[in-house]
């Protein structure tokens, strides 16, 4: 199925491609007719060569057209889709920040839990940028985002002491990955 902007394309593109055939018929004609007949084709050519100017101008917009509603319709689809992944980090933030209050877990594990919370927000709500590197790279934060959730959870579930330490520093490390991710993004 084609979008408008892709039938537009397409429209424009078949006009600009008969002005090209009629050119060149008009100049194949050229050799073989008489003074005057030459200067009426001349003239007949110029203003078809003008009117092909116009529409390579319509075509390059057009162009452009389908490229905005391309990139449009992607950013459309990360949104939805970072919002649903930025669930993991807002809810393992939020989990993790209730046990401290509630003594379960010490205060270190605020440096853990509270980068993690603001990252998973800004993947939610933050405004996504109108340039492809920047929707890619908020698609990129929120997969690490998910990836840090998972290890912050796994390590806070608890494992044998010597995986305990593993899960924590790669839950730091995806949770710093994922807040350099949003930095650079917001570049």
């Amino acid at each position: 199925m084609t979008t408008p902007a892709e039938d537009q394309r397409d429209h424009v593109m078949a006009r600009a491609s008969a002005l090209r055939r009629e050119l060149r018929a008009g100049l194949a004609q050229l050799p073989d007719q008489a003074e005057d007949e030459r200067t009426q084709t001349l003239d007949a050519l110029a203003e078809r060569a003008e009117a092909l100017l116009s529409a390579e101008k319509e075509v390059d917009a057009a162009v452009e057209q389908v490229r905005l509603a391309r990139l449009a319709a992607k950013r459309g689809k990360v949104q939805r889709t970072t919002l649903y992944l930025a669930v993991a980090p807002v809810a393992v933030g939020m989990v993790s920040g209730a046990m401290m209050l509630f003594g379960a877990l010490n205060a270190v594990w605020l440096l853990l839990a509270l980068p993690l919370l603001g990252a998973g927000l800004r993947i939610a709500f933050g405004p996504l940028g109108p340039a492809p590197m920047m929707v890619n790279r908020r698609q990129r934060a929120a997969w690490s985002g998910v990836l840090a959730a998972v290890f912050t959870a796994v390590a806070l579930i608890g494992t044998g002491p010597a995986a305990q330490l593993i899960v924590v520093i790669l839950a730091a490390l995806t949770t710093v990955a994922t807040v350099a991710f949003l930095v650079r993004e917001a570049r």
